[in-house]
């Protein structure tokens, strides 16, 4: 018996970094919402002779790296010797680098499934070794404020991301996080990240108030807004695109590269599929609710 699920991405409403740690990785303060139909997974028991070895089979995209739900698969396997082997098949909709959290989506649905059906659990220690985004993603939850390098949830806020039908434009370029991130300390060295945590904080509630009555509030903050501009201005034509269509908000999630647009789910004539026809630099176009 094959089971097919959801697998969730996210993005970010607003996105400051904080400061550097010890340990090298960047503390962050981010207003995190749920995407809860990203991609899909298949999955189920692989019945057949296999010596006992776990499948994972990728359509839609070539992974070039080590695919995330092979972490998965080893610590499940740490802590149940005994799981039975499983067949795992991706649907993937979303380039890597585009800031959506698809992979850590596909982590999070597979650790799911297995904790739920399998009885294998995780921890948040053993989610936080497979990706910074995968804990919030694995508890659910509409929106979270979260912290540290992105996986520590200080507030969960239900009943706010179903306002909204979320437009998402993927260009024709990735991000990676770790070079973005490296970008990002060479643009700020000199006067330093813009807010602390507690700002980050007053400034992402100030947001959230007026989209929870569905109020234009604009552009979303994110500090790596001004490298990625100056990297690909093409940015700017989405922007104006948004601002023109009546759109509630719009922003770029994580580090890049993926635009995204939030209209009022209520207003049923917006046809935001046709937001972006005229950048031709827009590799993919996703509507969420």
């Amino acid at each position: 018996m094959t089971h097919e699920i959801n697998s969730p991405g996210k993005i970010n409403l607003t996105l400051r970094i904080t400061g550097i740690r010890s340990d090298g990785m960047h503390n962050i303060a981010s207003l995190f919402m749920r995407l809860p139909a990203l991609e899909k997974l298949t999955l189920g028991i692989r019945s057949e002779d296999n010596g006992g070895k776990d499948l994972v089979r990728v359509h839609g995209q070539r992974i070039k790296d080590r695919n995330i739900l092979q972490a998965v698969l080893e610590v499940a396997r740490k802590k149940d010797p005994n799981m039975p082997p499983i067949i795992v098949d991706i649907w993937k909709q979303v380039p890597p680098g585009s800031g959506l959290g698809a992979g850590s989506g596909n982590a999070a649905a597979l650790a799911s499934w297995l904790s739920r059906d399998l009885g294998v659990r995780f921890s948040v220690e053993e989610l936080v070794g497979i990706g910074s985004d995968v804990p919030f993603l694995f508890r659910g939850g509409d929106l979270s404020w979260m912290t540290g390098a992105g996986e520590k949830p200080l507030h969960r806020i239900n009943g706010v991301a179903g306002l909204f039908r979320v437009v998402i434009a993927i260009p024709g370029w990735s991000c990676s996080t770790p070079v973005m991130y490296r970008r990002a300390d060479g643009f700020y060295r000199k006067e330093g990240w813009k807010y602390c945590e507690e700002e980050a904080c007053e400034e992402a509630l100030g947001i959230l108030g007026p989209l929870k009555r569905r109020r234009r509030v604009g552009l979303l903050p994110n500090d790596f807004l001004p490298v990625l501009l100056a990297m690909h201005p093409g940015y700017r034509s989405l922007f104006e695109a948004a601002e023109n269509s009546g759109a509630l908000a719009w922003g770029i999630s994580g580090s890049g590269s993926a635009f995204f647009c939030l209209f009022n789910r209520e207003n049923g004539d917006a046809s935001p599929l046709g937001l972006f026809e005229e950048a031709d630099f827009v590799r993919k176009i996703l509507v969420l609710g």
